[in-house]
């Protein structure tokens, strides 16, 4: 199956090839929602999915639409309609979802992104989809390939693999990109043969935007190298293997790994599992940059006791091990409404089933210090301030990750996976999770689909 973990995507697979394949591997019934902006490879995709399911070989599995209106152009609310209208000729449910409100005057993509991943969970529920499949192809890919190139080409940059071919979105709906290794040319193909245009983006052309200055770049030299899926897959499983031997975790908020496993560890291997610990302890959807990992590695293939902060995190080498602890500082408070669900810190779920306002805060020494005998004190002080204290009128009390039950509970959030998981990284997620004290993530597809199925 081309979206299962490991599994290769040949070179200019035909899209008639690729939704065949998606198809004749899902698990009947099902109901797949299409991400449709009006653009050729989106359109295409409805289309091709619309086509293959009209032909009656594969019974049981329905079809459904969204477009996401980011009400950012003036043109785009036409242009859902437009899409609404195509999907009414064809017969096919559409909803549009609209990002409403005040957009923020930085940081534009990212919020659109999250807002887009957002508004697409919401239409899977409401639909009922099992899955939602976007129309990422080969051009896609190397154009993002491209553009993380352009920041950084160094080997050790794991972006350079390029997009997943499966994503989990928000820990609960599975996004797939069926069409990741066909050519937009023959997905514009299958458009004209079926009479059925399409929009054209502006800012696809528009120089302003990196991609659209990638995308003009590679036309112009014709190299469309995309990622290597493959090499990162097997790295992350090193990553989840190593640590799922040797990381300790306590109270959510101190990890741990052995000196000697450390150095026995393959760099590329030890590389990406400290990234993922760091990103979870640090409360940050990302690992640490080149430059400050590279600096953390030279630190533990040293001889002597050291220590060294980055990504919010401080790494604290021992004769024992590495002792991995939030960095006491910059842990802001957060006001939480009664009824409401909130991120604390990057790193806690907080819920307030009171009926009155709490205030998080860290946890302060002291608080908690019985959870941590045994560890050095200026681990166990670390530990102790980054757990979440809760403040309610005059009374105080910390929270753990297993403190759940009661009207004031929190539960582990995992900013590295549970916005975005890539299909290759749930294993190693689930290592983290488990350790941490959480469950573990969903089957891919919710058993839409066989995990290793080719």
């Amino acid at each position: 199956m081309l979206i299962a973990a490991g599994c290769p995507l040949p070179a200019d697979l035909s899209p008639q090839a690729a939704i065949n394949a998606l198809l004749t591997t899902i698990h009947r019934p099902a109901h797949l929602l299409v991400a449709i902006s009006g653009g050729s490879d989106s359109t295409g995709l409805l289309v091709l999915l619309h086509q293959a399911l009209r032909s009656g070989r594969h019974p049981h599995i329905s079809l459904s639409a969204v477009t996401v209106d980011h009400a950012l152009r003036s043109a785009s609310a036409a242009e859902a309609r437009a899409v609404a209208a195509l999907c009414a000729r064809l017969g096919i449910a559409h909803v549009t979802k609209v990002w409403s409100g005040e957009k923020p005057a930085r940081g534009l993509s990212v919020a659109a992104r999250e807002a887009r991943y957002r508004l697409l969970c919401e239409a899977a529920d409401e639909l009922g989809a099992n899955a939602i499949l976007s129309a990422h192809t080969a051009d896609d890919q190397a154009e993002t390939v491209a553009m993380r190139a352009a920041r950084n080409a160094s080997p050790d940059n794991a972006g350079l693999s390029g997009m997943a071919s499966a994503v989990l979105l928000l820990r609960r709906h599975w996004l797939l990109r069926p069409l990741l290794a066909c050519r937009r040319a023959d997905i514009r193909a299958v458009l004209g043969e079926a009479g059925i245009g399409w929009i054209d983006d502006p800012s696809n052309v528009d120089p302003a935007y990196e991609r659209a200055r990638i995308r003009a770049a590679l036309s112009a030299s014709g190299e469309q190298a995309g990622g290597d899926l493959d090499a990162r897959a097997a790295v992350s499983q090193a990553a989840a293997a190593f640590l799922d031997r040797h990381l300790t975790v306590t109270a959510s908020v101190v990890a741990a790994l052995s000196r000697a496993a450390l150095v026995s560890t393959e760099r590329p291997t030890r590389r990406y599992a400290l990234n993922a610990v760091a990103a979870a302890i640090g409360g940050r959807a990302h690992g640490l940059a080149l430059e400050p990992m590279d600096r953390l590695l030279a630190m533990l293939d040293g001889d002597g006791a050291a220590k060294t902060t980055a990504g919010r995190v401080v790494f604290d080498l021992r004769r024992d091990g590495l002792y991995i602890t939030r960095e006491s500082r910059d842990i802001l408070p957060l006001r939480v409404e009664p009824g409401d669900r909130t991120i604390w810190d990057g790193r806690f779920l907080i819920r307030n089933g009171s009926a009155e306002v709490i205030v998080v805060e860290s946890g302060g020494q002291g608080m908690n210090g019985d959870l941590f005998n045994g560890l050095p004190p200026g681990v166990a002080r670390r530990a102790c301030a980054a757990l979440p204290l809760v403040c309610a009128g005059n009374i105080a009390f910390p929270l753990s990750a297993e403190g759940g039950g009661g009207l004031i509970g929190t539960e582990v959030f995992l900013a590295a996976y549970d916005r975005f998981l890539p299909l290759f990284d749930r294993k190693l997620a689930n290592v983290l999770a488990l350790r941490l004290g959480r469950g573990e993530y969903a089957l891919p597809f919710h058993d839409l689909l066989t995990e290793n199925a080719c």
